[in-house]
C-alpha cells in the first residue's frame, strides 16, 4: 500500500488504486493482470525476507535507481539523486523507448529503508557490469553526470522489465526451435550494433597486421595487439554510454561537453575530416597493390606500371562514385569489407604450412632467399618499432567514429547491452586479426612487406580470387570515406547560411582530395608508414585522448576512486604513448626522405 501511494507501480498497476482507496479507472488487461501478479510475488517476497532481518535478493535488479524525493523541479542539486532497493518500477512499466521518464517520489519511510538496503561493496562484479561498475551514492556536480545517473537507471529498469515480459511470455508460449532460437538482427539490435563497429574497424589496414608482428616479435606484437583491444573496448563503452545517457548526438558533442566549449567539436569535424582523407590515401596505395598483382598474373599477363593503375582506377571509379553526395547505393560495400578479410584470414591461416616449407627450401640454400632473414623474431627491444607497431595496433581497432551512431540506435540500452556491443565486437576483431597476422608473418618472416599481399606468388589462383574480390572492395571504400569527408571540409569552411552556397563546391573539393591522394600514393608505397602516423595521431585522438577527456568529465566521479584512477591513468598514458609514437615516425620519416 505505501509503494503504491507513491506511484511506486506503473501505469499498469493503476488499476490497484480503487483497492488502497483512489480513483477508480479502467478494468485492467490481461498485461496488467500479469504485471500485477508479478509485482504482487516481489512485494511478499521482500516482506517475508525483510522481516526475518536480511537484505532481500530482489532489490539487485534495482539497484541504482535513482528518485527525486523533492519533485522533478528540484532535480539539479545533488541530494536529489537518492539510490533505490526497492521494486520501483512495474515490469512493464512506465519506462519509455529513450529511457527518460519522469522520475518518481518516495516518501521520507521510503527513503529511510532503501538507505539500509543500498550497499555499492556488498554485489559482485556479475551484478555490477550491469551498472558498468557505476557507484550512485558518490555525489557529482557535473549536470552531464547527473543526467547519466538518471537515464542509466531508467534504461536498466526497462530492459529488466522486457526480460520479465519475456519470461512471462515464455512460460504460455511454445519451446521455440530452429532459426527462431537465434537473436534478431534488425535495426537497434544488439547484433546490429556489434556487426558496424566490426565493419567499421576492419579495414584495408588490417594488412598491415603482418609487418606488425615482423616489427615487434611474436610475443610483443600479441601483447600490443591485446592492449588495443582492452583500450579500444574501455573507449568504446565510454563513448557509447556517454553519448546514450547524456542525449549527445555526435563525437563533436561530446568533446565540447568535455571541454566545456564548442571549440573541441570544430577540432573533432578537423580530425575527422583528416581521419577520413588518409582513409582515401590508403585506399589510394593498396589499388595499386592489389591491381598490380592482379594484371602482372598468369591469368591476364599484362604489364602494366603501378601508377598507371592507380592514376586510371581513380579517375575511371573513385573520382566519378565520389562525386553524389549520398551513396545509399554503397552502403552495402561494408559487408562485403567484412567477408573479404574473413575469408582472406581464413586463407592467409591456411596456406601457412605450405609458405613455410617453401620458406625452408630456399633458407637452406636451395634458393637466393638468406637465412637470417628466415628466424622467427619472438621480442624486439628496439622503442621504435615498438611505437610503430602500437599506432598499427590502435589505427586497427579504430571504429569509435560510429560509436556514437551505434549506441544512440539501440533498442535497448541497457549498460550490459552496451558493455556487450562494444565487448564482443573487439573480440571477433581480435580474433581475425591474430590470426591474419600470424598467419601472414609465419609464411614470410623476416622477409614480410607492409602490404603483405604482395608477398604471394602472382600465379597462385586462390590468393589471385582474394585480389580481385578485395579489389572491389578498395575501390568501392574510397567513395564511401571521400564523399562524407568533402561534406566535412565544406561544413568546417561554411558559416551560417553559407553552408546551401558551399556545397556547390562539393565536387571541387572531391576532385582536390583524388588527386592529392593520387600524388601521394605514388610518391609513396610504405603503406604501413602512412598507417603508423595517421593511427598515432588522428587514431590517438578518436580512441584515447578524447575518451579520456570524456569519462574524466562525465564519468570519473561516478566510480570508485581506485577504479576511476586506473581506468582514467590506462587512457592518459595509451594517449601519451601515441603521441610519443607520432614524434617518432614523423621525425623517421623526415630523416629517411631527407637521406633519399
Amino acid at each position: 500500500k505505501s509503494l503504491a501511494k507513491n506511484r511506486l507501480c506503473g501505469p499498469n498497476l493503476c488499476f490497484l488504486a480503487p483497492a488502497i482507496g483512489g480513483p477508480r479507472v479502467a478494468p485492467p488487461t490481461a498485461p496488467q493482470l500479469l504485471e500485477a501478479m508479478d509485482f504482487m510475488r516481489w512485494f511478499a517476497k521482500d516482506e517475508e525476507v525483510r522481516s526475518r532481518g536480511r537484505e532481500p535478493a530482489a532489490w539487485v535488479s534495482q539497484y541504482a535507481q535513482i528518485r527525486d524525493p523533492a519533485g522533478p523541479s528540484n532535480r539539479s542539486t545533488p541530494n536529489n539523486s537518492t539510490p533505490s532497493s526497492t521494486r520501483a518500477s512495474s515490469p512493464s512499466g512506465s519506462v519509455s523507448p529513450r529511457c527518460d521518464h519522469q522520475t518518481l517520489q518516495l516518501s521520507p519511510n521510503s527513503l529511510s529503508s532503501t538507505r539500509s538496503l543500498r550497499e555499492y561493496r556488498s554485489l559482485g562484479n556479475r551484478e555490477l557490469w550491469r551498472w558498468l561498475w557505476l557507484d550512485f551514492s558518490r555525489p557529482v556536480q557535473s549536470t552531464a553526470s547527473k543526467r547519466l545517473k538518471r537515464k542509466l537507471s531508467n534504461c536498466n529498469l526497462e530492459a529488466t522489465a522486457q526480460e520479465v515480459q519475456q519470461r512471462e511470455l515464455r512460460a504460455i508460449r511454445e519451446e521455440p526451435v530452429g532459426l527462431s532460437l537465434l537473436p534478431p538482427i534488425g535495426e537497434g539490435s544488439p547484433l546490429a550494433g556489434i556487426f558496424t563497429l566490426v565493419s567499421s574497424a576492419m579495414g584495408a589496414g588490417c594488412l598491415s597486421l603482418p609487418f606488425m608482428f615482423k616489427q615487434s616479435g611474436i610475443i610483443l606484437g600479441l601483447l600490443l595487439l591485446f592492449a588495443g583491444a582492452v583500450l579500444a573496448h574501455l573507449s568504446l563503452v565510454v563513448l557509447m554510454c556517454c553519448a546514450r545517457y547524456t542525449d549527445s548526438g555526435s563525437m563533436a558533442h561530446l568533446v565540447s561537453l568535455a571541454g566545456g566549449s564548442s571549440r573541441g567539436g570544430r577540432a573533432v569535424d578537423v580530425v575527422i575530416a583528416i581521419y577520413g582523407i588518409a582513409a582515401v590515401l590508403c585506399y589510394m596505395m593498396f589499388i595499386g597493390d592489389f591491381f598490380g598483382g592482379i594484371v602482372r598474373s598468369p591469368f591476364l599477363g599484362w604489364d602494366v606500371p603501378r601508377e598507371t593503375l592507380i592514376i586510371c582506377i581513380a579517375a575511371v571509379v573513385v573520382w566519378p562514385l565520389s562525386l553524389p553526395r549520398s551513396l545509399t547505393a554503397l552502403r552495402y560495400v561494408c559487408v562485403l569489407s567484412v567477408v573479404s578479410i574473413c575469408i582472406t584470414a581464413v586463407v592467409v591461416a591456411f596456406k601457412t604450412p605450405e609458405q613455410q616449407s617453401l620458406g625452408f627450401e630456399e633458407a637452406s640454400g636451395s634458393g637466393t632467399q638468406a637465412p637470417d632473414d628466415w628466424e622467427l623474431r619472438w621480442w624486439n627491444s628496439d622503442p621504435r618499432c615498438a611505437l610503430q607497431s602500437f599506432s598499427i595496433a590502435i589505427f586497427a581497432f579504430a571504429a569509435h567514429t560510429n560509436a556514437v551512431p551505434v549506441a544512440t540506435s539501440l533498442k535497448r540500452a541497457d549498460g550490459r547491452s552496451i558493455w556487450c556491443v562494444s565487448f564482443y565486437s573487439v573480440c571477433i576483431e581480435f580474433i581475425f586479426y591474430a590470426l591474419m597476422g600470424l598467419g601472414g608473418y609465419l609464411s614470410f618472416r623476416g622477409l614480410t612487406k607492409q602490404d603483405f599481399i604482395l608477398n604471394y606468388s602472382n600465379d597462385d589462383l586462390v590468393i589471385f580470387v582474394v585480389r580481385c574480390v578485395y579489389g572491389v572492395v578498395v575501390c568501392l571504400g574510397a567513395p564511401i570515406n571521400l564523399s562524407p569527408c568533402a561534406s566535412s571540409i565544406l561544413g568546417l569552411l561554411s558559416q551560417g547560411g553559407e553552408r546551401t552556397r558551399l556545397q556547390q563546391l562539393h565536387p571541387l573539393v572531391v576532385t582536390l582530395v583524388v588527386v592529392g591522394c593520387v600524388c601521394i600514393a605514388i610518391w609513396n608505397e610504405q603503406v604501413a608508414d602512412v598507417i603508423g602516423l595517421i593511427g598515432s595521431s588522428c587514431g590517438t585522438l578518436i580512441v584515447l585522448a578524447w575518451p579520456s577527456m570524456i569519462y574524466r568529465r562525465v564519468l570519473f566521479d561516478l566510480h570508485p576512486p581506485r577504479l576511476a584512477k586506473g581506468v582514467y591513468a590506462l587512457l592518459r598514458c595509451a594517449a601519451l604513448m601515441g603521441f610519443a609514437a607520432f614524434s617518432v615516425q614523423a621525425y623517421s620519416a623526415w630523416q629517411g626522405k631527407l637521406s633519399a
